[in-house]
């Protein structure tokens, strides 16, 4: 998955970067959604996991990519 990266290591840091602040983030509105204001579990997981969906695809797209998407040098 990384074969477009020009630098797979940093490629990496960018991804867990991403995910250092999406999961306390959906963690803590998945918790007050569902606790605090009483909407159903199976709806913000569903809301959860499609926002998890949209924006991991743009950041891996335009932030961990950029502009070496798809410039791997062919074998």
């Amino acid at each position: 998955t990384f074969r477009s990266a020009a630098n797979v290591p940093v490629a990496m840091l960018k991804v867990l970067g991403f995910y250092a602040v999406f999961i306390p983030t959906t963690t803590l509105l998945g918790s007050y959604l569902a606790d605090t204001l009483m909407w159903n579990e199976y709806l913000v997981t569903g809301i959860n996991m499609a926002l998890n969906f949209v924006t991991e695809y743009f950041y891996q797209r335009h932030i961990v990519f950029g502009s070496s998407i798809d410039q791997a040098k062919t074998k």
